[in-house]
């Protein structure tokens, strides 16, 4: 029995030492770039909101709710979307407004979630979807109290996790070119 990689393993080496690089570059220019770095998340953040409100409005369309809990997660729905928007607009601009925004949304949605607004709630185990809610409350309430904190935090944190994660998946790359060569 031999040891050589697969055709899909052989294929994967490029992508993997690619996507390693790029996620030590993008740790990097995150503790290098904070500014810029904090614009890229405001707009993808941004794009989070919208989709998520999008969600809750089609939840709430679609699902088989009681009229006044449908409309009560239709209106949060549509708050999260407008929030969505209104980060997408400015995302640079006054980024602790954008972290008010953010708290505001992320507690929006986990009280969506937690009176039925949740996608195919009865799928999963009851106590991980309240779980899931409670998160959510719980950081939009943290990021309101602290969002200067939150705001340096989100990036400090995200650029030490791309480092580990880039840096990681080169070794991998490294290790899995030496045992293809041994």
């Amino acid at each position: 029995m031999t040891d050589a990689p697969s055709a899909p393993a052989r294929t994967a080496r490029p992508a993997l030492l690619l996507s390693g690089l790029a996620a030590v570059a993008l740790g990097l220019a995150a503790l290098v770039w904070p500014e810029r770095s904090l614009l890229v998340i405001g707009v993808l953040f941004g794009v989070f909101l919208i989709l998520t409100g999008a969600l809750r409005l089609v939840t709430a369309l679609r699902t088989p709710l009681p009229g006044v809990l449908r409309g009560f997660v239709a209106v949060l729905g549509a708050l999260v979307l407008a929030a969505g928007v209104l980060t997408l607009v400015n995302p640079f601009d006054g980024l602790e407004v954008l972290a008010y925004v953010i708290g505001i949304a992320w507690i929006a949605d986990g009280v969506a979630g937690l009176f039925g607004g949740m996608p195919d709630a009865d799928l999963v185990p009851r106590g991980l979807a309240v779980a899931s809610c409670a998160v959510s409350i719980l950081g939009g309430i943290a990021i309101l109290l602290l969002p200067g904190i939150a705001i340096a935090g989100f990036l400090l944190l995200g650029a030490i996790l791309l480092l580990l994660s880039g840096v990681l998946l080169v070794l991998v790359w490294v290790l899995m070119r030496r045992r293809a060569r041994a």
